[in-house]
């Protein structure tokens, strides 16, 4: 294959990039139309599908979040990486062969690019494994062994080990990375004392960390038994870097990923570190993942919401255990998932269930993990008892205070059958729980506007606009034409130019539009536009939303009326204007010409008091508002 550069081999990559399928590997479509796949949002808490994938235009956009871009724009916004990295998977993806060119800029050797600090990872990881396979990984494989982990999942989850050498990585790195370098992916710090620097992992087991494409971004580190460091803390994570955040990052989500995709699981097991992870999948539970050293956040909630329907936190069986579980609700209630919590008994970890039970019992547990709510109400009744009314009343008053701590949840269905339920259970009046409730939100409100601080100012509330202005209208009314109707911007060209747009966002689309056929010789059409928008999520989606309202609209067939012959002068297009079009562009024109009557009156003023005679320009600024005043009257 010969070797093709810039834009050309972006356009390869594009044309050999089915966007519907490449979306339809993170997420679930289903066909709305011909041309037209909808999904749930991944970059929104979507309750209903509100996520469209348009096949004949190979772009998307979310009709809640506005979120919108092409094939580069779903990876770079997916994954959280620039273009060239972008480039370099959807390339990859399709079998092309990077460019010379393009595959300098992912082999540099210094500097602090994203890419360079993968390749120090990957280097470490390597680097860490072979010395966990060697002489001096003695120690860490006896632990191994007595953890009864297999070489298996040692070679499956790359498990390595970090010499008790304080400056090993440093030495190592020489002459190929510099110690700057290895501070800024978290394989070294400055020591207290102050004298230099020193490695971070020394002398513990090393779990790499996986992002979702398989890439290692950072460590965890386990201290051995019987190591001389074994008083620091047990478990060591990376700090965050550019290419790691924890907040967005599961623990062994790239081996799980295709048992949660699978039709037959679309479960994710959350549990709660590294061994964890590991014991599971040693066991043949293989859709168990782990959070990093932080609780369950938003962002992994609606990442997990990719790829399964069911989401089980699974917590130790212990007093902490249950009070994170019952944190993990309360944040987590309001999000469009089959949430459930299953805990283990007291003191157990997956590793020890494991040890005297199989996969098929404690996938049992999984299927009969109750959902969320219910497990908070399990939880409560059982400090409370129910078998009284004082009782009962605790357990309504803790539920209520949930309820309100669940902020999302308010009107929505789920809060409507929760109350129905607890209702029944608890020989309530839904009445009288609907009227606790509604009085508790009013009560925690006033909390909140009570301890606003100082140094923040209440945001007073924005007026509604009714309405666009009829140029606003016309702005994008104009857009909407070009779109649908592309020949027409030879219309629009010759009377109105960018200038004469005021929102930004449409001055620049219709801008692009215009270049297209002004210097390429090439009618806008959607696919045009959509190539020559250089991945922009905000043109990707403003050109989804101007094609989506013009099919509402029937553009192309309020187009199809009577046209109407041009009255201008010599300078314009001796062509017929289609009658709709000439409707949307006279507030256009007759704007722009009000505004060139203002410049010229502003400097008809400058010229009198300079000089006291009129100049030339003082005669064309009349002809100019008389033939202003003429159009008005012809159109009212």
């Amino acid at each position: 294959m010969s070797i093709v550069f810039g834009d050309d081999f972006k356009e390869l990559v594009r044309a050999n990039t089915n966007l519907v399928d490449l979306v339809s590997e993170s997420i679930a479509l289903t066909p709305s139309n011909a041309n037209d796949y909808v999904g749930l949002c991944p970059f929104h808490d979507d309750k209903r599908p509100s996520f469209h994938v348009y096949s004949d235009r190979q772009s998307y956009r979310c009709w809640v979040c506005d979120k919108g871009g092409d094939c580069f724009g779903w990876v770079m916004d997916l994954n959280m990486v620039t273009f060239p990295e972008a480039l370099k998977m959807l390339a990859e993806r399709a079998n092309l062969e990077m460019p010379q060119r393009h595959r300098s800029e992912f082999n540099r050797t210094a500097g602090d690019s994203k890419v360079t600090q993968y390749e120090i990872v990957e280097w470490a990881c390597n680097l860490m494994q072979s010395s966990f396979r060697g002489e001096v990984g003695e120690l860490a494989r006896k632990y191994a062994t007595e953890r009864n982990l297999t070489a298996e999942t040692l070679k499956t989850f790359r498990v390595g080990f970090h010499p008790e050498e304080w400056r090993w990585l440093l030495n190592k790195a020489r002459g190929k990375y510099t110690d700057e370098q290895l501070v800024s992916v978290g394989l070294a710090k400055e020591m207290k004392s102050g004298r230099g620097l020193r490695d971070e992992l020394i002398g513990r087991l090393v779990f790499p960390i996986i992002n979702e494409r398989g890439q290692a971004v950072a460590f965890g580190g386990r201290v051995l038994p019987g190591g001389n460091d074994d008083k620091g803390p047990k478990y060591w994570n990376s700090p965050e870097t550019d290419i790691f955040l924890k907040r967005k990052t599961l623990y062994g989500f790239h081996q799980a990923r295709e048992t949660i995709r699978k039709e037959s699981c679309r479960t994710a097991i959350v549990v709660e570190g590294y061994m964890d992870v590991v014991a599971c999948h040693q066991a043949g539970v293989t859709n168990a993942v782990a959070t990093l050293g932080t609780a369950l956040t938003e962002d992994h909630v609606r990442f997990l919401k990719r790829f399964a329907d069911r989401v089980v936190l699974l917590y130790d069986g212990d007093t902490a255990g249950i009070q994170a579980a019952e944190r993990s609700i309360e944040r987590f209630l309001s999000f469009d998932i089959d949430l459930r919590i299953m805990t283990l008994a007291e003191g157990q970890d997956p590793a020890d269930y494991f040890e005297q039970h199989s996969k098929d019992e404690f996938e049992e547990l999984v299927k009969a993990a109750p959902e969320a709510w219910e497990y908070k109400l399990q939880s409560v009744s059982s400090r409370y008892g129910n078998a009284t009314i004082g009782g009962r009343q605790k357990i309504a008053g803790e539920l209520i205070k949930f309820l309100v701590a669940s902020t999302g949840l308010k009107g929505t269905i789920k809060e409507d059958l929760i109350l129905r339920n607890l209702s029944q259970r608890l020989s309530v009046e839904e009445l009288a729980l609907r009227q606790q409730l509604s009085q508790a939100r009013q009560e925690e409100s006033g909390r909140q506007r009570r301890f606003v601080r100082p140094n923040e100012q209440e945001i007073p509330p924005q007026p509604v606009r009714k309405s666009m202005k009829a140029c606003d209208l016309a702005e994008r009314e104009l857009l909407e034409i070009i779109l649908s109707e592309p020949e027409t911007v030879n219309f629009a060209r010759y009377r109105i130019g960018p200038d004469d747009f005021e929102d930004g966002r449409y001055r620049r689309l219709y801008e692009l539009c215009v270049d297209l056929i002004a210097e390429e010789g090439l009618l806008p059409e959607p696919q045009r536009v959509i190539a020559a928008a250089e991945s922009s999520s905000e043109l990707l989606s403003l050109v989804n939303a101007l094609l989506d309202s013009a099919r509402e609209k029937g553009i192309s067939e309020l187009m199809n009326e009577d046209p109407l012959e041009h009255q201008g002068d010599s300078q314009r297009l001796d062509a017929e204007i289609p009658a709709h079009l000439q409707r949307v562009l006279n507030p256009l024109i007759l704007r722009r010409d009000r505004n060139q009557i203002v410049v010229s009156k502003q400097k008809m003023a400058q010229a009198q008091n300079a000089s006291g005679e009129l100049l030339s320009d003082t005669l064309e600024t009349l002809r100019r508002i008389t033939k202003l005043k003429r159009n008005e009257m012809g159109n009212q």
